[in-house]
């Protein structure tokens, strides 16, 4: 696997012309795409990140400036990735125990801006935010240069040497976490997730589930449900390929935080066989 390293003060600039202007409207979700989800015991595996939309999305370098959380979980503890700025894939791990392993990234808050409200509300109804629409207008906030600030938060769930294990909350401020393990999970059962906001569960949270048979392949139209009191929601897992499930949580900002509204983007993969 070619590793592309950049001086960390191109990486900078190239992560401030993404995350200030418009260019990102369209990229949806942040998610990790490990080059192989069920590794052998002892296998190094390059860990990409990817960001765009519909689960298609082109790599984005490690910015070591947007790390706020880079870690792998397994059944002998927590372990931080050795990086370097610039790098793509953003890091490569050696999985060296049995079991469901967990990588995690959260990255520093970045802002976006819309040039006019309908831009915004198309962004809005995409993510099942409509509800939005409304308190955006009674709050008085403005029609043009609507400002957001944003923060991803990504896992992926791997399985090494065909063992098996448990997701685990984090600690991440937002974060969702499977219940079952999906190596293991029966076909034709509904997979469970619950989105958290600081370790308790979100209600109503629109959750898109995606599924695609190849990285290259386009993935068709994902399954979306809402999650109930628990912060619970169940997809469709039983086709094989890779699965990545996303949701969405908007707060309105303050003028300490110098923007109209403030977003928290949560993001799970994995694969089936």
């Amino acid at each position: 696997m070619r590793k592309f390293r950049f001086f960390g003060r191109f990486a900078l600039i190239l992560s401030a012309s993404l995350g200030a202007g418009s260019g990102t409207v369209n990229a949806h979700e942040f998610w990790l795409d490990p080059v192989s989800y069920t590794p052998a015991v002892g296998a190094v595996v390059p860990i990409v990140f990817r960001i765009g939309s519909d689960f298609h999305g082109d790599t984005f370098p490690y910015i070591r400036a947007l790390d706020r959380h880079f870690s792998v979980t397994d059944s002998r503890g927590t372990s931080k990735p050795e990086t370097l700025d610039g790098d793509d894939p953003a890091a490569e791990v050696k999985f060296a125990t049995k079991g469901l392993a967990i990588v995690a990234h959260q990255r520093g808050q970045e802002d976006v801006q819309f040039k006019t409200m309908a831009a915004f509300e198309e962004n809005l109804r995409y993510e099942g935010l409509e509800p939005l629409i409304e308190a955006h207008k009674k709050a008085g906030k403005p029609d043009t240069d609507i400002r957001e600030l944003y923060t991803r938060y990504a896992k992926a769930l791997v399985q090494v040497g065909g063992g098996t294990g448990s997701d685990k909350v984090l600690g991440l401020p937002y974060e969702l976490v499977a219940e079952n393990d999906p190596y293991a999970h029966p076909k034709g059962q509904p997979f469970a997730v619950r989105f958290l906001r600081g370790g308790k569960p979100l209600a109503g949270s629109l959750v898109k589930c995606f599924q695609r048979d190849t990285p290259e392949a386009k993935a068709p139209p994902p399954q979306e449900v809402r999650t109930d009191a628990n912060g619970r929601a169940a997809c469709d897992i039983s086709k094989s390929g890779e699965h990545m499930i996303s949701s969405v949580h908007m707060v309105s900002g303050t003028a300490a935080d110098k923007a109209d509204w403030i977003s928290h983007w949560a993001t799970l993969s994995f694969a089936r066989k």
